[in-house]
């Protein structure tokens, strides 16, 4: 009788769930016009033009395709800084006109955010609401939720490599979501190239046969539908990279002191020293580790970024707060951790209000990597890295 009683709810349950994503789907959309089509414009019109077999490196094509197609009003284009890996993703959402898009991707990343947060979240028995309350708390996620992001598909990719890797039968599921950090490469400059140098030397080659073919996947379908498009691609990149910008990291610094032309350099010397520390101590320090530093070292030293993209750093901070709720850490040390973690979260909302520059939210990175160091430091003894 009980169990049958607990599948009726479980069906209830499963009901309820379609009929609310249909309503949500169904009804126009309820958001403001600037909340989560400011990023997603370019994205968006970028798929739109390659969809169509056209040059979307071109400013004149991008710029009316964003002015007739998505109501933009500004005397210049914008363009999509993200790889074409990410073209084929949001190939499905050039089915609808801009706003519902727009609308669509935001409920999108919804689900997306939520998820990660859980494959994140390693001990799936302990206190799951805190890395919910976390993730969606950060002043970084919400921001990337406002201007439409997609860099949320990189955190989701390293969420699920992450999850399928600890398991030797999802190694081939494992290395084809590695595919999804390649779509903005710049939030993984250094997890990335560390992660593969980890599978060839651990010679995981079905995880690496994963990878490639999810790649082989997305270039055959984008060469169907665009055969110029790695021209293009290159187009933007170089574009990109001739420009100076006010990144919050370290070649941003570099820029506001007038020195800029080192700072498109300082990532090599990074990943350089990344690929050091990881020969020396390849066999002390687990994945997740890895993931860990590399992340906010890279959030460090990356020529090219956002305030937005430090969402990134949910890696080492719900790892932080992991130790924090499962007894890694004395009560005193777990509460002082929190409250510094809440502080500094909060001077992020501020600054928001009241500094415009970018390259003023440099600290962040910084400040999460002290706190995770210190938190490593602070752990019981005998507790598993």
């Amino acid at each position: 009788m009980y169990s049958a009683l607990r599948s009726k709810r479980t069906v209830l349950a499963i009901a309820l769930l379609i009929i609310g994503t249909a309503i949500l789907l169904i009804i126009p959309s309820p958001l403001p016009e600037k909340i989560g089509t400011g990023d997603f414009r370019p994205y968006w019109s970028s798929t739109y033009l390659l969809a169509h077999g056209q040059d979307f490196s071109d400013s004149t094509k991008i710029y009316n395709v964003e002015r007739e197609l998505t109501g933009w009003d500004a005397s210049f284009p914008m363009y999509a800084w993200f790889a074409p890996t990410g073209n084929v993703l949001l190939f499905p959402y050039i089915l609808f006109d801009f706003r519902r898009a727009a609308y669509y991707w935001f409920l999108t990343n919804i689900v997306i955010i939520f998820s990660s947060a859980l494959l994140i979240w390693q001990n799936k028995k302990m206190q799951i609401w805190v890395p919910l309350v976390a993730t969606f708390s950060f002043s970084m996620t919400l921001l990337s939720f406002i201007t439409g992001q997609v860099n949320t598909l990189v955190l989701l990719g390293l969420a699920l490599y992450l999850t399928f890797s600890q398991k030797p039968a999802y190694d081939y599921a494992a290395g084809a979501c590695l595919v999804l950090t390649t779509i903005k490469s710049h939030l993984v400059i250094l997890t990335l190239p560390i992660l593969l140098l980890d599978i060839l030397w651990r010679k995981q080659w079905r995880v690496l046969a994963g990878f490639a073919s999810a790649l082989l996947g997305c270039t055959l379908i984008l060469f169907f539908f665009y055969t110029a498009w790695p021209i293009s691609f290159w187009r933007l990149v170089t574009f990109g990279m001739s420009l100076w910008r006010l990144t919050p990291t370290l070649p941003g610094i570099l820029v506001l002191a007038g020195r800029g032309v080192w700072g498109k350099w300082v990532w090599i010397f990074g990943l350089a020293c990344a690929v050091a520390i990881w020969w020396k101590f390849r066999d002390k320090l687990d994945k997740r580790t890895w993931i860990d530093v590399s992340i906010f070292g890279g959030m460090i030293v990356s020529p090219v970024g956002w305030s937005y993209d430090q969402m990134m750093l949910l890696f080492p901070i719900l790892h932080i707060l992991e130790w924090v709720v499962d007894g890694s850490l004395t009560r005193t040390d777990g509460a002082i951790i929190g409250m510094i973690l809440v502080i500094g979260n909060g001077v992020t909302f501020y600054q928001r209000l009241t500094v415009g520059s970018e390259v003023w939210y440099f600290w962040v990175p910084i400040f999460v990597a002290v706190v995770y160091m210190f938190a490593r430091q602070r752990r019981q003894i005998g507790n598993v890295v």
